[in-house]
């Protein structure tokens, strides 16, 4: 049993399962059996019979664990695997310990749908939610990636969980927000930037269809003395793609042009449109700075109460290097752009090799292909400015609910104004905006004592746990039964708090993993058995946590067995 869960945590195929029992018995292991006949276990059809027993014995500990947290989310996303079957993945966020010990955010189902609308979604919850037994009232969030289906207003799944019990908060992850707004900014000028995308799989094509063009690449980039040699291609369902690939782009295109000016005369005059490098240049910059902020989202632990600080940080920088200045200032603090500007004299473009010789292009300043714009310094600036204001734009819209999150700050007192008094005013207005904006249920929570026991609480707080984030501070004092004894309703609140998720990229990881275990070569695996390798090996709790005489009673018990002698 402990082979086929090790196979289970290390991806392993179970039809490997077989040649590792052979190993062990050739490396003197006990209790091994002597031979490979029926009864011996040692088979790929036995071993998936032991890893739906080891499945069902860590879910149902898992299961157990949530039960007994007092509050607990749901992270959902549908998605279609490799053989085109529709799968609903269900990721649960709680308090470890009942109530008393870290959050954590695990992997529960993999659930199939019969199609992906609403009803079928909402109907899947709550068959998963009934069948394990967990108190709907103590559902306190669905996050999810803002689908229409997940969010509509009218018959989405949120709003058929909300019909029946409203305190459930609906959350849109704050990655696919981001995401979404990146998209928009592309909406005044969608034929220049679509060029754009265009000129770079251009490249990655070209490239990948002759291993003699890589061998010239590769030769002319030693002589500018690069480091990247590979062209990335941009994908639409991945959010940091198109950063990636307009960087890698801007780094390798010396290189280009030197092989397109002989070999691709046709794209090598598109190329040395002004316009288009500008472009290529000012988005390798943007980008990238938004593939930061998306991967502070997309982290394990994300604490909700850096958000507003890491929007306001990128919302300030844009409209320094990007509004607030002049066409002559324009991108100056942006290393790509500004790197373009300087090697930009009298309509010539000039890069330097290794050996400091200089190599000219001749730039066009002539407007894009489908574009009827003249192709000018101002003229690109006035696009990339709309792309910026467009971009801030949907950053603001997006996130209306950053005053909830911003009031979290109430449990962290990294957070607390230093003067006494404008602590008391806004730890007041932090709770009244909790109690609020979450609908906070009577019956679970006493309001009346949350209010009264907030001034007290907070002052113990900030001398416990100063300088300590709202995570931090919870491990500090939820060890201590005085703070349970004392301000009981504070720390329910704050149990609350913790479990209220703020991206659904767990989800997308999860995903990940499964496409990863159903491969082309493992595509016929049936729903249990990738149900059950997804979870013990995102789970990886470890062996030694596992309580195998439960294991093996329960696999002995599934139905009659027949034993064979060891050697």
């Amino acid at each position: 049993m402990k082979i086929v869960y090790f196979c289970a945590l290390e991806d392993i195929p179970l039809e490997k399962y077989q040649s590792h029992c052979r190993l062990m018995r050739e490396l003197g292991t006990p209790n091994m059996p002597a031979s490979e006949e029926y009864g011996s276990y040692m088979n790929a059809v036995s071993a998936r019979e032991m890893l739906l027993a080891i499945k069902h014995h860590v879910k149902m500990h898992l299961i157990l664990d949530i039960r007994v947290s007092p509050f607990y989310s749901l992270l959902i996303d549908e998605s279609t695997n490799r053989t085109i079957k529709k799968h609903l993945i269900i990721y649960v966020l709680y308090v470890t310990d009942a109530g008393k010990g870290p959050t954590k955010c695990a992997f529960v189902e993999l659930l199939a749908v019969e199609n992906a609308n609403a009803k079928c979604i909402y109907e899947a919850i709550n068959a998963f939610i009934n069948e394990n037994m967990l108190d709907i009232c103590k559902l306190i969030a669905i996050a999810t990636d803002g689908a229409s289906v997940m969010i509509g207003h009218k018959i989405g799944v949120l709003s058929r969980f909300q019909e029946s019990m409203p305190h459930i908060m609906d959350v849109h992850c704050i990655a696919h927000r981001q995401a979404l707004a990146a998209k928009h900014g592309f909406i005044t000028h969608p034929h220049i930037f679509a060029f754009v995308d265009k000129v770079a799989n251009k490249v990655y094509s070209w490239l990948g269809k002759s291993s003699k063009r890589h061998e010239e690449l590769w030769r002319i980039m030693h002589e500018y003395d690069m480091l990247d040699t590979r062209a990335l291609q941009i994908h639409a369902v991945r959010w940091i793609s198109r950063g990636q690939v307009m960087e890698r782009l801007g780094n390798i295109m010396p290189a280009i042009l030197h092989q397109w000016e002989h070999g691709e005369k046709r794209w090598y005059k598109n190329i040395t449109i002004f316009s288009v490098r500008f472009m290529i240049h000012f988005l390798a910059d943007v980008l990238k700075e938004l593939n930061k902020l998306s991967m502070e989202f997309q982290r394990h632990e994300m604490d909700v109460i850096r958000i507003s600080a890491m929007l306001d940080f990128i919302i300030e920088k844009f409209k320094q290097r990007y509004l607030d200045v002049d066409v002559q200032k324009f991108g100056h603090d942006s290393p790509h752009l500004s790197s373009l500007l300087q090697m930009t004299k009298d309509s010539m473009l000039f890069y330097e090799d290794a050996s400091r010789q200089s190599h000219a292009h001749v730039l066009r300043f002539a407007p894009m292909p489908m574009d009827g714009d003249n192709g000018s310094l101002d003229e690109c600036v006035s696009i990339a400015k709309a792309y910026i204001k467009n971009i801030l734009d949907g950053l603001n819209r997006r996130f209306e609910d950053l005053p909830l999150f911003n009031a979290f700050k109430i449990f962290s007192p990294s957070s607390y104004p230093i003067d006494a008094y404008d602590r008391e005013k806004m730890t007041q207005e932090w709770l009244n905006r909790i109690i609020n904006r979450l609908n906070i249920d009577s019956h679970m929570i006493d309001i009346r004592k949350t209010i009264n026991e907030r001034e007290d609480f907070c002052g113990m707080l900030c001398r416990v746990a100063q300088h300590k984030s709202m995570r931090d501070a919870w491990v500090v004092c939820n060890e201590s039964k005085s703070w349970w004894d004392l301000y009981p309703e504070m720390m329910k609140i704050w149990q609350l708090c913790l479990v209220i998720p703020a991206s659904t990229s767990a989800c997308e990881r999860g995903f990940s993993h499964q496409n990863f275990i159903k491969s082309v070569s493992r595509s016929s695996l049936a729903l249990d058995t990738l149900d059950a390798l997804m979870l013990l090996s995102i789970d990886g709790r470890g062996s030694s946590s596992i309580d195998w005489k439960d294991v093996f009673q329960a696999w002995l018990n599934a139905k009659k067995r027949r034993a064979m002698p060891l050697e």
